[in-house]
């Protein structure tokens, strides 16, 4: 995941939509210092893999291809980018599930999309799942992004939107989800229907081609995407219940349904963004 160094108001005023540093997102909600959080990160890439590689596939992906991918989390798409012969480059602000994978050719760093650059033209594509939302400044992360790919590469964005989860007919579901939005806005800063706007973020940013699709995530009671829910939701528990936002109470009703077999549901939806650099 990535992110910038804020400065505080008192001494210059706020140049972002809110004030941020990198710990409010690697060492918070989603630290790696969470037991559960390679777990979670796991289930995670088991419910949206097959869509992003087949992305890719449709954008024109060949061997040789060279792939920064921003933000990579467990690492299972930076995995799947070599093996396909890309020449991978991985970011996170914590590489602890990456570092791994420079065994395998692919170049790991730690990196800060907001401060630190790559040459112009370094890349073919340019690849971000669920990480823009989270940015101070999510059309300033588009622009770096942007910059960073060579004449005809594809910058392709991968963001949800938290709407379908805000009026369930499944009342403890919808109530621990609406704890967890409020939780990431406020804790994160995380703008949780940035990603609606797809794809009018990547014009003006020297892109040609643009395009999106956008799904709903499914979810049905014991599946990977539940699992994956109730992990997430496990770890904003302490932090929603101490604000008031739910009850102890909420948390194992919640999970009750997320267990059912017979629970079905919206989980997020998931916008797909692309553009071309231009020649």
């Amino acid at each position: 995941m990535t992110s910038s160094s804020g400065t505080s108001a008192s001494v210059h005023p706020p140049r972002e939509r809110w004030e941020w540093n990198e710990e409010r997102y690697r060492d918070g909600v989603f630290s790696h210092a969470v037991g559960t959080e390679l777990e979670r990160l796991r289930l995670l890439e088991s419910v949206l893999d097959e869509h992003t590689r087949e992305s890719f596939r449709r954008r024109g992906l060949r061997p040789g291809h060279r792939v920064l991918e921003v933000g990579g989390g467990g690492g299972s798409v930076a995995r799947w980018l070599a093996e396909q012969g890309a020449e991978v480059t991985v970011t996170d602000l914590d590489t602890t599930y990456l570092d791994e994978l420079a065994e395998h050719g692919v170049e790991v760093l730690r990196h800060d999309v907001y401060t630190e650059d790559f040459p112009a033209g370094s890349f073919d594509f340019i690849h971000t799942r669920y990480v823009v939302i989270h940015l101070p400044d999510p059309e300033k992360a588009v622009a770096r992004l942007a910059g960073w790919l060579r004449p005809g590469g594809v910058l392709l964005l991968e963001e949800p939107s938290f709407f379908p989860i805000q009026d369930s007919p499944h009342p403890a579901y919808r109530t621990v989800m609406r704890a967890f939005r409020d939780h990431l806005e406020s804790a994160v800063g995380t703008d949780t229907e940035w990603a609606r706007s797809l794809p009018v973020p990547l014009e003006g940013k020297g892109l040609t081609g643009i395009g999106y699709d956008a799904r709903f995530q499914r979810i049905a009671g014991g599946d990977a995407e539940a699992a994956w829910w109730q992990l997430t939701l496990e770890q904003t528990r302490e932090a929603a219940v101490a604000a008031g936002r739910a009850t102890d109470e909420d948390f194992e009703a919640a999970y009750r349904e997320l267990n059912d077999p017979g629970f079905h549901d919206l989980s997020l939806a998931v916008f797909t963004a692309w553009g071309t650099r231009q020649d």
